[in-house]
């Protein structure tokens, strides 16, 4: 049996630019000034493509693509930057989609936001990617009651009061993937179902949550990934550091109810020295899944894992690296081995930041080769790839955490402006370097780097000369 999937339907291009006039035709040739102007020309199918300069910020209002014919807005440079306004009726928020449904926001940036960068309320398969909000008074990302949503590979960053990304109300499915927040008072990440704001049922479930890059966070509060009224989703292959509260906490205090059917995967986390617990799941009312995450803590006493007492039959935990758990609300302190010895985390293992990973300082997370969570995973359907992308395994089992240690590569990529995107990941090195050569006979170095928390990725000229490219590491 075949599927039939219907295929983007192509529509109209629109353009706009900082040369262009609000009274043009919205043609390459003559484009408009503002996003505003475009929006109220487009139809299912359409895309607007903006130059690089600075735009009003805009309200998207009840204009919708269709399944197979989305809206998008693209930015075609690297500095289109939607300003904060003065002249409509609400200026809380830059960007306001309200009521949309498949509608593509991409490669914007917007900063000093009244209240967020952009929001969204109502409507639902709203994409918002590759875009950069930061330094903004409340949220990066705000959304309410908006299901089926896909945030990624975003950068939010420097929210004064709250949060980077909050998708909030009974919005059920969202994919939150590939984004990096830090530097926020509150959390990185936050899903609040919020029974108190109808309509919903309180509740966000299929959640998938993977690939986020989320540290210093939470000096005001909040969890680096926090979620309240979640159930039944994925949390995986998320990277967290030195966030100043909770590292991934579960939990009910808005939702309906607390967690349950949640699948906690392949996660790495290292807490700062005043954080909380690397992983709390609270008021549960089911049972959730925790396997192959890294839950370390440079606090004096708190540790990796954390639940209530009431809390601990419904957590299913093993093949993690952690050191302290404790039961009790925190009043309960337990090593790895008293935890043992009462039948959690039969397979679990300890370890000290140093000996699992590259260089913390650095914030280098890679494995290091004899690292004790190296082929200490169980392998996971579904769990193919690592942070990086990685294949798991590389060796006879998965490894714990969401890096997998693997040989370095080296991928050669073309981009769409004619140029080429050179990535190297893997290894487990600390310095690592690119070099290049005409002939494979005399090298010459390209880029090098202090490996931290992303691969090395430079773009080169895509010329009529034939090179050669070669990447190595330093442990």
């Amino acid at each position: 049996m075949f599927a039939l999937v219907p295929a983007a339907t192509a529509g109209q291009t629109f353009y706009v630019a900082p040369s262009g006039n609000d009274t043009n035709s919205g043609t390459q040739v003559k484009p408009f000034r503002e996003i505003r102007k475009a929006l109220t020309v487009v139809l299912p199918g359409d895309t607007i493509l903006v130059a690089d300069g600075g735009y009003l910020g805009f309200d998207w209002d009840t204009i919708s693509g269709s399944n197979g014919a989305p809206i998008a807005i693209r930015a075609t440079g690297s500095n289109a930057v939607v300003n904060p306004t003065t002249d409509r009726s609400d200026n809380r928020d830059t960007i306001f989609i309200n009521d949309s449904s498949y509608v593509i926001v991409d490669n914007f940036r917007s900063f000093h936001a009244n209240r967020a960068a952009l929001r969204i309320e109502g409507g639902d398969h709203v994409t918002i990617r590759n875009c950069v909000f930061g330094d903004n008074s409340f949220w990066g990302i705000l959304t309410g009651h908006s299901p089926d949503l896909l945030i990624e590979n975003n950068e939010c960053y420097g929210s004064s009061n709250q949060h980077g990304i909050y998708v909030a109300n009974s919005a059920d499915r969202p994919v939150v993937r590939g984004n990096r927040c830090h530097n926020n008072a509150g959390s990185g990440i936050q899903l609040n179902a919020d029974v108190n704001t109808p309509p919903g049922d309180g509740i966000i479930t299929e959640a998938l949550i993977e690939n986020n890059l989320i540290y210093d966070n939470g000096r005001s509060g909040g969890g680096g990934l926090n979620l309240d009224g979640v159930q039944d989703s994925i949390i995986r292959n998320n990277l967290l550091y030195t966030n100043h509260a909770s590292g991934i906490i579960l939990f009910q205090i808005d939702g309906a109810e607390g967690p349950r059917g949640n699948q906690i995967l392949h996660n790495t986390i290292d807490q700062a020295p005043d954080g909380r617990w690397a992983l709390g799941i609270k008021q549960t009312t089911g049972t959730n899944f925790v396997r192959n995450n890294i839950l370390l803590n440079r606090h004096s006493f708190r540790g990796g894992l954390q639940m209530d007492t009431n809390d601990v039959k419904y957590v299913d935990s093993d093949y993690n690296v952690l050191s302290i758990i404790t039961t009790n609300d925190g009043d309960t302190t337990l090593t790895l081995a008293q935890w043992q010895a009462n039948g959690h985390d039969t397979h679990s293992i300890t370890g000290a930041l140093a000996t699992v990973f590259v260089d913390v300082n650095a914030g280098n997370y890679l494995l290091k080769t004899n690292s004790p969570a190296v082929n200490a995973a169980v392998p996971l359907a579904d769990m193919t790839n690592d942070f990086d992308g990685n294949p798991r395994p590389f060796g006879v089992a998965p490894d714990i955490g969401c890096y997998e240690l693997s040989p370095l590569s080296l991928r050669l990529m073309p981009l769409a402006n004619g140029t080429l995107l050179l990535q190297m990941n893997g290894g487990a090195g600390k310095v690592y370097q690119i070099d290049t050569s005409l002939g494979l006979m005399s090298w010459s170095n390209l880029s090098s780097m202090v490996r931290s928390n992303r691969p090395l990725t430079i773009t080169v000229t895509n010329g009529a000369t034939q090179r050669f490219y070669r990447g190595s590491y330093t442990p």
